[in-house]
């Protein structure tokens, strides 16, 4: 278990480091690091790294859910790669301002692997042939049907698996093998992209832990039901039905997500041998593993594909709902070994769900804005709870990546509940609260109180510790808006700005006052 610290909560996408090609790189996970050091957060949270399909912006929606993707490889690190080339592609993609144009970028990127591989083929690097055969073997449990599934989408021109040739659709093991002598050449170039991928990744994880800095991760509900572990496995999903979320406040309908329907039944007879590979392999790249939707492992709501409104849960009840949860969980734990299992259980969520996460002394989320005490003053608004009340099994927060900023919220809210809120920091104060502008004094106020709350982890979105109002993503909406908002600066300089280097000294030194950080001594 990790000790107590804070950490950033940064999409990959969003870090931005002076070699990118406009959206970003596992190579920008070093100079974060050393921004989130100077800030005094040890532990860097990211949202799935998972490959998803030309044109999909969402990180949820992946090809596969053990594929890294290829966008994010820093190819100036890379061999066969001339430096002009990549400074042409560079130049032609990057814009000071504008969201890189992300079909453009993966076409571009993907010509510079190619030439990659060309050299890698008529490479005499014994020791480069030796990893990567060694990668081919270990991770031949995925690597096959993955690079298979994806050559086989390129030639059909991204048609959905369904609309292949029947035997194809049905993973009849002859055309498969035909299929795969077929394209060859192209399989061994995935296969290869894929091994670039994680010999990058596993090289910047362990320079980041030679640092301090721990790596945080997301394991996404489920495959996106055009991936290749569905077309794969057809029999551990039920690809007639989707996930979603049930009718609540917020959604009169529900939402449906589109993701498969999980087969419970089938993959408990499979010992969940899907779930452990998964927890498997993100243990070899992340310290700590966000469980997205925690509360689907217990009861996943379903929508049936001619059903417009109405869905229902599976299981059922509530005595095999819990079972369910407690069993799958246990699993998790028992596959995690040494990293961190975090639950987001945000949403609505049954009292047994957070009674089986406290008994298996799995972390939930608590969001400051969310956190209530009931009031006996009618009309009066509900207090905010003191995070000092927070159990220490728990993980503090100002927001996730679903929810609007901090800074965002403030403006928004009304000035009552703002009022609240810093009466609950500090009872005997009665500030006014007239601006809608959360000025920094005020949001330090606000997390300072966070970070010295007994939670064991305090994760942060990087916007709430500047006070900035862009978000990541506005949940039930489609726009370009949403997955691609990138930090303002290039992280390599950022400390040249006196603004940025003074704003990471204060964050620091709340860090080290709530014993988050401790400073090395020299």
């Amino acid at each position: 278990m990790i000790s107590r610290c804070a950490g950033i909560l940064v999409p990959l996408f969003s870090i931005r480091s002076v070699h990118d090609f406009g959206r970003g790189e596992f190579g920008g996970l070093l100079p974060m690091a050393e921004m989130a050091l100077a800030m005094g957060h040890r532990l860097l949270q990211l949202l799935p790294i998972d490959e998803v399909a030309p044109g999909e912006t969402s990180p949820y929606n992946a090809l596969s859910v053990f594929a890294l993707d290829p966008i994010y490889l820093s190819l100036n690190l890379l061999p066969g790669i001339k430096l002009r080339e990549y400074d042409a592609a560079r130049a032609a993609l990057r814009h000071p301002e504008k969201p890189v144009d992300q079909i453009k970028l993966r076409i571009l990127k993907g010509e510079l692997l190619l030439r990659s591989y060309a050299h890698f083929k008529s490479s005499r690097d014994l020791a480069l042939l030796h990893l990567y055969a060694q990668f081919v073997e270990q991770q031949r449990g995925w690597l096959d049907d993955y690079a298979l599934f994806r050559a086989l989408r390129d030639r059909f021109h991204g048609v959905e698996w369904n609309q292949w040739p029947l035997p194809l659709r049905n993973h009849q093991p002859e055309a498969l093998a035909k299929a795969s002598g077929a394209l060859a050449e192209h399989i061994n170039v995935l296969k290869y992209v894929q091994f670039l991928a994680h010999h990058q990744w596993h090289t910047l994880r362990n320079r980041l832990r030679g640092c301090g800095m721990f790596l945080g991760g997301d394991l996404a509900f489920s495959p996106g039901r055009e991936s290749a572990e569905v077309w794969a496995q057809q029999e551990l999903f039920d690809v007639r039905r989707a996930v979603g979320a049930p009718p609540d406040a917020f959604s009169v309908h529900g939402q449906r997500w589109g993701l498969p329907m999980p087969d419970w039944k089938q993959m408990r007879a499979r010992n969940f041998e899907f779930l452990r590979r998964r927890v498997r392999h993100a243990r070899e790249l992340y310290d700590v593993l966000r469980i997205d939707h925690v509360v689907g492992l217990y009861r996943t709501y379903g929508y049936s594909s001619d059903d417009e409104i109405g869905g229902d849960f599976d299981p059922p009840n509530e005595t095999a709902q819990r079972a369910q949860g407690e069993e799958i969980l246990a699993i998790i734990l028992e596959e995690a070994g040494p990293m961190q299992i975090v639950a987001e259980d945000l949403g609505v969520i049954p009292t047994f769900v957070r009674e089986t996460l406290a008994s298996m002394a799995i972390p939930g989320y608590k969001v400051v804005r969310w956190e209530k005490q009931p009031s006996s003053s009618l009309g009066a608004g509900e207090p905010f709870a003191n995070p000092a009340d927070y159990p220490a099994i728990s993980l503090a927060t100002t927001g996730t990546h679903d929810t609007d900023t901090l800074a965002a919220w403030w403006a928004t809210t009304s000035e009552a509940e703002r009022m609240r809120l810093m009466e609950a920091i500090n009872p005997a104060s009665r500030s006014a609260c007239h601006s809608a502008v959360l000025e920094l004094p005020r949001l330090d106020a606000i997390l300072e109180w966070i970070y010295a709350s007994p939670a064991q982890l305090v994760v942060t979105p990087i916007q709430d510790l500047f006070g900035w109002d862009a978000r990541i993503n506005l949940p039930g909406t489609m726009s370009e808006a949403n997955w691609s908002w990138r930090l303002p600066f290039d992280l390599e300089t950022s400390m040249e700005n006196p603004l940025v280097r003074e704003r990471a000294g204060r964050i620091r030194s709340i860090c080290e006052k709530t014993g988050r950080f401790v400073p090395t001594r020299k």
